[in-house]
């Protein structure tokens, strides 16, 4: 992966990587699971990567947190992706995150293009109607596992509470959180879950669902740089929240460009001879999820055909 640089000193943006976290919390003693991510640099990479704009990084940037806090479950090798696809503006997007924290993917609309006449339409037409997918993918298992159901046009959030009451049965809120300054810049990137565990009382849940639903922005906590363990004991003071776990959180992807040259060295005897016969060159090659940019010259390609 080569990454767009962001600006600051080394000391700086190691700081602030250091601060981003994504948190697995349980409140009063183990009836409601949750996870709270802090991805302000996350999001930044993010857009400076992929060249977003400021719409197209609230989309994308609120996929990135909510694929991270689905994936705070996940052990080991786990991986999932979360992918909306729908008939409006936006289109859609693909995000891979894993055990590890990171966290990769790309809209299938860049720039969204939005009628002139459309600017202050809201967030239904703008989606238009589709499908949210969530496929899982454990470690030690040979078939993944998708559950699909209709998208909630009225945000990702809703549609991500809609996927887990009909897919897999569990009550959930969601919080995506992505401020920005008036020249269109993210300020911070915050998301915070949480689900009723088997046993857990309809009093006790419908309680701590209609306390998140009235939450000032964790956004602009996030910006502050509150951190979890704060945030969580101010929000959730009276429920005993206990952290299970922190892992820090990342825009990563594991391309490179020798996975570029095997996908090269795979194409048929013609296709490669078509490549060295009529370029371009130097023939570039882009990573979908990353935007990463690899670049093979002539010599460079005869040298790996002959292989």
């Amino acid at each position: 992966m080569i990454k767009a640089p962001l600006p600051g000193t080394p000391e700086d943006l190691w700081r602030r990587r250091a601060s981003e976290k994504l948190t697995h919390f349980t409140l009063y003693g183990g009836l409601i699971r949750g996870a709270y991510v802090q991805a302000n640099m996350v999001v930044e990479e993010m857009a400076q990567s992929h060249q977003l704009g400021p719409f197209e990084t609230y989309f994308l940037g609120q996929a990135y947190v909510a694929a991270l806090l689905m994936a705070s479950t996940l052990k080991g090798e786990d991986r999932l992706n979360l992918k909306v696809n729908t008939n409006g503006p936006v289109g859609g997007f693909t995000v891979d995150a894993n055990a590890y924290g990171e966290v990769r993917g790309y809209l299938f609309e860049n720039p969204i293009s939005i009628p002139t006449e459309w600017k202050e339409a809201p967030f239904p037409e703008l989606w238009g109607t589709g499908t949210l997918s969530v496929t899982y993918t454990r470690e030690g298992k040979r078939v993944p596992v998708t559950g699909t159901v209709a998208f909630d046009q009225r945000s990702l959030a809703l549609g991500l509470v809609h996927y887990f009451d009909q897919s897999e049965q569990t009550s959930t809120a969601v919080d995506l959180s992505l401020p920005f300054a008036e020249g269109g810049k993210p300020l911070a990137a915050a998301g915070l879950l949480i689900q009723a565990l088997p046993g857990c009382p309809d009093t006790v849940w419908n309680t701590m669902a209609e306390r998140l639903s009235q939450l000032p922005s964790i956004g602009e906590n996030a910006e502050q740089s509150h951190s979890a363990d704060a945030l969580l004991d101010f929000w959730f003071n009276d429920a005993s929240p206990k952290i299970l776990a922190n892992r820090t959180v990342e825009f990563f992807c594991p391309c490179s460009k020798e996975r570029f040259q095997n996908v090269l060295q795979g194409f048929s005897a013609g296709e490669k001879a078509d490549i060295l016969e009529k370029g371009p060159f130097p023939l570039e090659t882009t990573c979908a999820n990353c935007s990463s940019v690899y670049r093979f010259t002539r010599e460079e390609l005869a040298q790996l055909f002959k292989g």
